[in-house]
């Protein structure tokens, strides 16, 4: 500690109202009663240090106490007799300036509180800190003793991040008490609009007695560790009015390069215009930037939201066709024994290295309270370029502002502030309240859909992440997964059949969703949903569609994953799948159906036409599984008649409704158009059950009947 700010710092008279008073003959101090420490003028008169608050800046900090003259005489006691000042552990002193003034005359039986503050190097703490009283002889000062701020400041206490404006400088028509304090909250570095942003939020507590307003003469910037400076500005809590005493939050933004260097980063607070030659206070940023990681819950950071918790508890990246789809749940938990307002979220999805980042929200309908250890979980999901790393990924979380909410400090409402006042507050852009780093999402960075999606079992109802994207009403589940191969083709086809009920007391329009498989590897093979469909499900009904994907010869099918999503392709969902096989014998679920085909034998006819014919004779048994609506548009059942090579001779097909449908007992279906060569003994029928899709007919391959 360099010795010349003993003279720097020049010790002055306290500014108080002044006033005649008798002196008392000054004992030796000693220390207090009741386990706190005094100077004592005498047995009935002494000084005690009480609401002490160390304040750290960026450049000084700021030590901030009321000193207490206890007068239990029968005299009248001047405390323009006595001078303050602060000392450190290697004697150096600073000056303590008083921050209001007040009456100097302490009656008999009274106490007189004096508030001073002291500007003080950022490398002291508590415990190297002393304030100094002395006694005025003239123009010379008379030591009597000096209190601990240690002792004061109380255990536990941490020094507090914290600048202090004496707005006094900047308006001296403003009272000696003018005092604002601007303690740090957090910071968050967000991908916005093709410009990164820094937010740092900030609480204004007003140390006076009257009603104050931040001046239009104060500006605020941050400075990088070149000196540069970037001008910041309110993103919410413009004028706000300041009421003695009552802590607000505030937010402050500005626009910075994305190369910059955070690592010594200060938020200062200036005159207008003279921010290279004046500071009137400053922040240190650097430990205020918050990423947690996937799992840790912290305080929500919001003033008037004390005992509510929220974290990532879950995030999935998985590598797709379109790009990296990134999906992550974050909960709300309400650990205090009050009700808490819910706030209302949306989120972003952002890449520190090459400027993209892309929203998300989650609209699901929720109560606006969270009750007592009650919890809620926000689902966002989103797609970016395929080529990024999750470990340079974050999820930001931010609030809106609710429309109609009272405006912090003011004491009204924004439907009461003038005519745009509910319009303005509805307008604001949401802050973020959490950034959350993606390392490691799923298992391992990007991993295939496959190793991200949850377990499923076949029937039952999809747990979909947003119900806003699905009527709530409606359940959603696959019933039936069957592959086929068609060897001409060189690929496989599977069939997937999706059940949605619904549980409601109207009629609930279908909804677009869209889906596909991903295979461990990372192959993802896309779902074309039949041709037609039904516009709208009556209420207490189910209603079946279906989808086809083609996949390569060499997929087996025992390891997918079932991918949902809604119809701006958000995802809803990844499950695991695998196709179920078709018995040799029994029964074929062609669901909401079961086919038994009992016996079944063909043989060939002669047409008068001179052409021939095949018949088979078959005897089945048709029965629902569920009372499942099917239309016009259900798949229907095929069979084909094909030769000792593989060649397609003839086929026919049956609707499950209509006057030509399959039914149960002994039918007969007929195969014409078979050409003379062609008639042979060595032929099989394939039965198929088919699928129309935009991108051709889908076939499953149920039964071979052999002659």
């Amino acid at each position: 500690m360099k010795q010349q700010r003993t003279m720097k710092r020049l010790l002055t008279r306290a500014g108080m109202l002044v006033t005649a008073a008798g002196l008392l003959t000054l004992p030796l101090a000693t220390t207090a009663l009741a386990g706190k420490e005094g100077v004592f003028l005498s047995d009935s008169v002494y000084f005690s240090l009480d609401k002490v608050t160390l304040s750290a800046g960026a450049d000084d900090s700021s030590l901030r106490f009321s000193l207490d003259l206890n007068n239990s005489s029968t005299d009248t006691v001047d405390f323009n007799q006595y001078g303050v000042k602060v000392i450190d552990s290697q004697g150096v002193s600073y000056t303590a300036k008083l921050t209001e003034k007040t009456v100097a005359r302490v009656k008999p039986n009274e106490t007189g509180s004096f508030k001073f503050s002291s500007k003080i190097p950022t490398n002291l703490d508590p415990s190297q800190l002393k304030v100094d009283i002395f006694k005025w002889d003239y123009n010379t000062m008379q030591d009597i003793g000096a209190l601990s701020v240690e002792k004061a400041v109380g255990d536990g206490q941490a020094v507090l991040q914290q600048a202090v404006l004496n707005l006094q400088e900047l308006d001296t028509t403003l009272p000696d008490d003018a005092l604002v304090t601007a303690a740090l909250g957090n910071s968050y570095k967000v991908y916005k609009d093709g410009v990164w942003i820094i937010y740092t939020d900030l609480v204004l507590e007003n140390l006076g007695s009257t009603t104050l307003k931040l001046p239009d003469g104060l500006e605020y910037n941050l400075q990088d560790n070149k000196g540069l400076t970037y001008g910041a500005q309110f993103a919410d809590g413009t004028g706000v009015s300041l009421l003695p005493q009552q802590p607000v939050k505030v937010t402050m933004q500005a626009a910075v390069p994305a190369t910059l260097d955070m690592s010594r980063l200060t938020l200062l607070f200036s005159p207008k215009g003279q921010v290279k030659t004046t500071v009137l206070g400053s922040l240190n940023l650097t430990s205020s930037f918050v990423s947690g990681k996937i799992g840790d819950s912290v305080n929500y950071p919001k003033t008037d939201a004390d005992g509510l918790a929220i974290a990532t508890s879950w995030a999935a990246a998985s590598k797709q066709s379109d790009g990296l789809h990134l999906q992550a749940n974050v909960t709300l938990t309400n650990k205090s024994d009050e009700i808490v307002t819910l706030p209302d979220l949306s989120a972003s999805f952002q890449a520190l290295r090459g400027g993209v980042a892309v929203t998300s929200s989650d609209n699901a309908v929720r109560t606006a309270y969270l009750s007592p250890n009650e919890s809620t979980t926000f689902r966002f999901s989103g797609v970016l370029p395929a080529g990024l790393n999750t470990d340079a990924l974050q999820l930001v979380v931010l609030e809106k502002p609710a429309s109609g909410t009272t405006q912090q400090g003011t004491g009204q409402t924004s439907s009461d502030s003038g005519s745009g006042g509910a319009a303005a507050s509805s307008n604001k852009a949401a802050l973020p309240v959490m950034v959350t780093a993606l390392a490691g999402a799923g298992s391992g960075g990007e991993v295939s859909s496959y190793t991200a999606a949850q377990a499923y079992t076949i029937g039952e109802p999809f747990p979909l992440s947003g119900t806003d994207r699905i009527d709530s009403n409606l359940d959603l589940s696959l019933v039936e997964l069957g592959m086929s191969e068609n060897s001409d083709f060189g690929y496989k086809t599977v069939v997937a059949k999706y059940k949605l009920t619904n549980k409601g007391t109207s009629t609930v329009t279908l909804p677009d969703f869209q889906t596909d498989l991903t295979s461990p590897g990372g192959y993802t093979y896309s779902g074309a949903r039949q041709s037609s469909v039904a516009k709208d499900i009556a209420p207490n009904t189910s209603y079946v569609l279906s989808y086809s994907y083609m996949l390569p010869d060499t997929e087996k099918g025992d390891q997918l994953a079932l991918n949902l999503y809604d119809a701006n392709r958000l995802a809803m969902g990844s499950y695991k799948t695998a196709v179920q096989p078709i018995p040799a014998e029994g029964e074929m679920s062609l669901y909401p159906f079961l086919i038994t085909l009992n016996d079944a034998s063909f043989s060939a006819t002669y047409n008068r036409d001179q052409s021939y014919a095949y018949r088979m004779r078959m005897d089945l048994d048709l029965k629902r599984q569920e009372q499942v609506i099917t239309d016009a548009n259900f798949s229907q059942l095929l069979f084909e008649v094909v030769d000792s090579k593989g060649r397609l001779l003839s086929s026919k097909a049956f609707a499950f409704t209509g006057l030509d449908k399959i039914m149960s007992g002994i039918q007969f279906v007929d195969f014409g158009n078979i050409k003379s060569e062609q008639l042979n003994d060595d032929v099989s029928i394939n039965m198929y059950e088919v699928v129309a899709t935009p991108n051709g007919d889908a076939k499953r391959l149920l039964r071979t009947i052999e002659p």
